[in-house]
């Protein structure tokens, strides 16, 4: 890594989701030049609500695609190569047996800290707000072995930074009285006290005024056609503007922050993303019984739902994600038998709380790591960077990730010991 410090760079963010407005705040703050680029109106639109999700799975390819007939292309090349990865590896795995996987989690615990410590610091200067209600996250256990693999870990985790509290049924109970009519089948349960989730509009609203604060520049409703690069490096991004109007914005450094539609661009440049789609379900259900409904964010460890009570103008409601992982078809429907299940298991765990037959549905497609850790890094264009495929929405995690590229880009060294990218 290199020891020096690149400062005032013009930087180009492609993407304004979480990652990518992260990452521009950072970059501001260390001194850069930063526009970030995005084809929806509002920056951080889905975390803030101003994108409905869809129903079906969205094309993987580039984004201008109907505008160029680019990016049908480069779909094409990045399911091809992608294909090709998998037989490959496939091949080798039978050739010499199995390679061994990391665990990804101790990186991931890493990151979460690391996060919880940046975001006491943007607290404590005045930018990010507390959030409302009761604050953090309860992680509910419903089979003891599963558990008791928890406990195990807990030392460990704890050196690594994990400040999560660790609770019997009765004080999971006693934290969150919603819980009593499933105490027969529970285990017991996680607590994490600053978990941003509690209110992801309010936290992506706050850092967008931050980064406008600080001088970043948004160029909204502008389409990403294509990166173009010349003697080994970045040259140019060619973008389409609001009226469909081609432009070209140039830099010295570029940020890769476009989620799923990262990989296409990565792949037309020879940039690796070995990655897996997910399908997100997202189940909303008016709450029928206030008493009988959480107030604190619950993630059901056995039923892998996370459950969020929101305030809407039509009442309180539950928000119940699921992450399933999907193909790459893009006609492929979401299955309506996992909805069922879905509204099943919120009944068992919360008898009476939601009017189930109300239920509406949702669905959103992520792009993750085939690790399952974000790519946070370097690529072999050495002006292109990633940050790209965190999985389904983590706010905790995305201020460590946009403060490490930020360094990375900067030529700094990480303060954080993570699996970063470095080719």
């Amino acid at each position: 890594m290199s020891s020096h410090k690149d400062l005032d760079m013009r930087v180009v963010v492609l993407g304004a989701g979480l990652l990518g407005v992260t990452s521009a705040y950072y970059l501001q703050q260390l001194g850069h030049e930063v526009t970030v680029v995005d084809r929806h109106a509002t920056p951080a639109a889905k975390a803030r609500g101003r994108v409905a999700p869809q129903g079906g799975a969205p094309t993987p390819q580039c984004s201008g695609a109907d505008s160029t007939g680019t990016g049908s292309t480069l779909g094409r090349w990045a399911k091809l190569r992608a294909g090709m990865r998998r037989h490959v590896s496939r091949l080798v795995d039978r050739a010499i047996g199995a390679r061994p996987q990391r665990d990804p989690r101790e990186h991931l615990v890493r990151l979460a800290a690391y996060s919880r410590k940046s975001a006491r610091v943007l607290r404590e200067e005045g930018g990010l707000p507390q959030g409302s209600r009761v604050g953090g996250l309860l992680n509910v256990f419903t089979c003891a072995e599963a558990f008791g693999a928890r406990l195990a870990r807990a030392p460990h985790w704890s050196e690594l930074g994990c400040e999560e509290q660790l609770f019997s049924a009765d004080d999971a109970i006693r934290m969150e009285p919603a819980l009593l009519a499933m105490r027969a089948k529970l285990a017991g349960a996680t607590y994490s006290v600053e978990d941003p989730a509690r209110d992801p509009a309010q936290f992506a609203a706050s850092l967008v005024f931050m980064c406008r604060a600080a001088g970043v520049r948004f160029l909204t409703k502008h389409t990403v056609v294509s990166l173009k690069d010349r003697d080994g490096r970045i040259d140019r991004v060619e973008l389409l503007d609001p009226a469909g109007q081609p432009m070209t914005l140039r830099a010295q450094a570029y940020v890769l922050a476009l989620g799923a539609s990262s990989v296409p661009h990565a792949e037309y440049l020879g940039v690796d993303m070995p990655l897996r789609f997910v399908r997100e379900y997202i189940v909303t259900i008016p709450v029928k019984d206030a008493s009988r409904a959480p107030r604190v964010a619950l993630r059901d460890v056995q039923g892998k739902l996370r459950i969020t009570r929101i305030e809407t103008p039509e009442g309180d409601q539950l928000r119940v994600t699921a992450t399933v992982r999907a193909g790459l078809e893009e006609d492929r429907e979401p299955d309506s038998d996992r909805f069922d299940a879905i509204l099943r298991r919120v009944e068992k765990l919360l008898p009476g709380a939601a009017d189930t037959a109300r239920a509406s549905l949702a669905t959103e497609m992520h792009a993750v790591s085939t690790n399952r850790l974000p790519m946070i890094g370097k690529t072999r264009l050495p002006n292109l960077f990633l940050n790209t495929a965190p999985g389904t929405p983590s706010w905790i995690t995305a201020l460590g990730a946009g403060k490490s590229i930020a360094r990375i880009v900067s030529g700094l060294r990480p303060e954080l010991q993570f699996a970063f990218r470095s080719l």
